[in-house]
């Protein structure tokens, strides 16, 4: 079964590599749509929504400086990233993360596949 959680988290970072005005300090609400894929246990549910959203809002770098988590902090950089993060963080629960999609705004987003 797959299941779909869509969390939001605030964060400033700058591009040193860019040149253009993302190259200066600004900041971004980031939209992340984790698709989970897991069994469907005996209780009807594949894990419980309000465990999974608190674990996911755990690995997401709110109210943080990116360029302290990455030297380049694109959406392309940080995806990835946060792939990883998540992806270890699912293991104890056996679950996989499937796709991880990382919006800068309502249209452009970098995606990761598993």
């Amino acid at each position: 079964m797959l299941l779909k959680i869509i969390r939001k988290f605030s964060s400033a970072h700058h591009l040193p590599h860019y040149d253009g005005p993302c190259k200066n300090l600004h900041g971004h609400t980031w939209k992340v749509v984790f698709v989970l894929e897991g069994p469907v246990q005996e209780n009807g549910m594949v894990h419980d929504f309000k465990v999974l959203k608190k674990l996911l809002d755990d690995q997401l770098p709110d109210h943080q400086y990116l360029n302290d988590l990455l030297p380049n902090p694109t959406a392309e950089n940080l995806a990835p990233y946060l792939f990883a993060k998540t992806t270890d963080a699912l293991k104890p629960l056996g679950l996989t993360l499937k796709t991880l999609e990382l919006w800068e705004n309502e249209n452009a987003a970098a995606v990761v596949e598993g």
